[in-house]
């Protein structure tokens, strides 16, 4: 078998073609290493092997100040929640429903009526409540449960 006969058949062609390619493509590479300057490579080598070595130790350096923020984080969840006085104080005077900060509206009727449950009292120690009983009734009318007519 000569060897015009190898590369022209249908097994042997192709390994010989891709073996050729691979040579080529090699020699080409070295030739332009060679070409462009073995020199000046070394040193942008050298120069990025460094700045990827620096980065590196930033990503450490924010990896630990993150686990040290994280660990305090944990540390202050775990102790109880201290009220002082006067803040234990003001929330005895204000009913919630009028906070705005928790939610609450103090013109609403929810805040009227926690109000008068909490501070309006008759001599019997009773809240007198009918007219905002009345306005929280007509408020709440159709969201609770429905009448039922006979």
């Amino acid at each position: 078998m000569t060897i015009k006969e190898k590369i022209m058949d249908p097994v042997i062609g192709p390994i010989i073609a891709v073996v050729l390619a691979v040579i080529v493509s090699t020699g080409a590479g070295v030739g332009a290493g060679v070409g462009l300057g073995g020199a000046a490579q070394a040193k942008n080598a050298r120069l990025a092997t460094e700045a990827h070595a620096a980065a590196i130790t930033d990503l450490q350096r924010s990896n630990v100040a993150l686990q040290e923020g994280q660990r305090l984080m944990l540390e202050n969840s775990t102790r109880p929640i201290v009220i002082d006085a006067e803040i234990r104080d003001d929330l005895a005077q204000v009913p919630v429903q009028c906070r705005t900060a928790a939610g609450g509206d103090p013109m609403s009727p929810e805040c009227q009526w926690a109000t008068c449950l909490q501070f309006g009292q008759s001599s019997a120690q009773r809240p007198e409540c009918e007219d905002v009983r009345d306005i929280m009734v007509e408020k709440l009318r159709g969201k609770a449960c429905p009448e039922v007519l006979p």
